[in-house]
C-alpha cells in the first residue's frame, strides 16, 4: 500500500520527486504537514535512498528536538580544537559558513522540529548560513521537518514543501482506485468501494488502506470495520488511529457514495427500459403519475409509474423483466428517501441490470 501511495499516486510522487531534486541541487527545504504523513518511514527512506543513488558524497544525519542549532552543530560537527576557535563576536551561522574545514558541509541534515520556536530558530540559522556561505562552495543541505499548524514565515534560501498543498481529493481517489483494483469484485463494486472509502474515511490514507484490506467487511459495515481497526491496529509510525465520525455520520456518507455510483445506474436502467418498451408506453400517453404529474413523453416516465403500469397490465413483461423493474424501483425509492442500500441489495440490483 505504501508503494502505491508514494510511487504511483501522482501528487504524492511529485511531492517526493521535487524534494529529491532540490536536495540533489543542494537546496535546503522545509517539509511540512499539519497531520500524519502516510507511511512516514517509507517516504523518508525512499527520499534518502534516491538521493544517495545520485550523490554518495554527502551523508545523512538525523537531528531531533534541538532548540539551539548553532550550539548543537558546533558540539556535534566540530572537533575540540575547532570548537575552540569559535568567538561570540560571530554568529554560529557565520562561523560555519566561513570554515571550510568542518564536516558539516558534507552532510544532509534531517532536522525534526517540535515547536514553532524551534522552527524559527532552525530556519533563521539555515537562511543565514546559506547567505554567508555564498555560491560555488560545498554546502550543508537541511531538511527541516515541521508537523504543526503554525504559519511558516518564508526565509530566503529555504524552500517550503507543504504536503497538504500537494495532496487533494483527486489523489485520495487515485489511491483508493489503485488499491481496490486488485480485489476480486465486479468493476462497479470496485467503483463503489473506492467512493465509499474516500467518502467515509476522508483524508486518512493509512486508515483507508486498513479498511480496504478488509474490503468485504467494509462494503457491508464500514463503521464497524473502522472501529475494529481503531481497536486492533496502529499506524506505521506506531501511533493510534483516530476517527471522530458517528455511525449516523457514516450512514449519511454511505448514502452519498451510493448517490454518486448507484443512482446513475438506476437512471441508465430506466432510460434503457423506456427505449425497449416505448411502443407500449406511447399507447398510454398522456400518463398521470400517483403524485399527479402528467407525462407527455415516454422518456419522462419514472420507475414507479412504469411499475404501476406493469401491475395493471398496461405493460406486458416477462417475470425476469418485472422482477428487475421492481428491484430498480425499490432501490430508487430508498435512495430518494435518504436511505441507503445494503451490499446484498446492491449485488442483487447489479445482477438485475447486467
Amino acid at each position: 500500500m505504501e508503494q502505491i501511495w508514494w510511487e504511483r499516486v501522482p501528487n504524492a510522487a511529485a511531492f517526493t520527486t521535487e524534494m529529491i531534486e532540490n536536495l540533489l541541487s543542494e537546496k535546503s527545504i522545509i517539509l511540512h504537514c499539519c497531520g500524519d504523513l502516510p507511511w512516514y518511514s517509507y517516504m523518508v527512506n525512499f527520499i534518502k535512498e534516491s538521493v544517495k543513488q545520485q550523490n554518495s558524497s554527502k551523508r545523512f544525519e538525523s537531528i531531533q528536538d534541538v532548540s539551539e542549532p548553532g550550539k548543537y552543530l558546533l558540539k556535534e560537527f566540530c572537533k575540540q580544537e575547532k570548537r575552540a576557535e569559535y568567538r561570540p563576536s560571530k554568529t554560529y551561522a557565520q562561523f560555519f559558513a566561513n570554515s571550510d574545514d568542518v564536516v558539516l558541509h558534507e552532510r544532509y541534515l534531517w532536522v525534526k522540529v517540535t515547536s514553532a520556536e524551534q522552527l524559527e530558530a532552525w530556519t533563521s540559522f539555515v537562511s543565514a548560513y546559506i547567505k554567508e556561505r555564498g555560491k560555488n562552495k560545498e554546502v550543508a543541505v537541511f531538511i527541516i521537518e515541521w508537523l504543526g499548524n503554525t504559519v511558516y514565515q518564508a526565509k530566503k534560501g529555504v524552500k517550503f514543501f507543504s504536503f497538504d498543498e500537494f495532496i487533494n481529493e483527486y489523489d485520495r481517489n487515485v489511491f483508493c482506485t489503485l488499491a481496490a483494483s486488485s480485489v476480486r469484485e465486479p468493476s462497479l463494486i470496485k467503483k463503489y468501494l473506492t467512493e465509499l472509502a474516500v467518502n467515509v474515511v476522508g483524508n486518512d490514507i493509512e486508515l483507508c488502506a486498513a479498511c480496504l484490506q478488509s474490503y468485504k467487511e467494509f462494503l457491508g459495515e464500514p463503521y464497524d470495520v473502522i472501529q475494529t481497526v481503531l481497536d486492533s491496529e496502529i499506524r506505521s509510525n506506531g501511533e493510534a488511529f483516530s476517527f471522530n465520525k458517528t455511525r449516523n455520520d457514516v450512514n449519511h456518507l454511505i448514502w452519498l457514495a451510493q448517490i454518486k455510483t448507484i443512482y446513475p445506474l438506476l437512471e441508465e436502467y430506466r432510460e434503457d427500459f423506456v427505449q425497449r418498451h416505448s411502443t407500449a408506453i406511447v399507447k398510454q400517453l398522456p400518463i398521470r403519475s400517483s403524485s399527479g404529474e402528467i407525462y407527455q413523453e415516454p422518456r419522462d416516465v419514472e420507475l414507479g409509474t412504469l411499475k404501476y403500469m406493469a401491475d395493471n397490465g398496461q405493460l406486458s413483461l416477462s417475470q425476469k423483466d418485472y422482477e428487475s423493474l421492481k428491484k430498480n424501483r425499490d432501490a430508487r425509492n430508498k435512495l430518494s428517501h435518504l436511505a441507503f442500500l445494503n451490499i446484498g441489495e446492491i449485488r442483487e440490483l447489479l445482477k438485475s441490470i447486467y
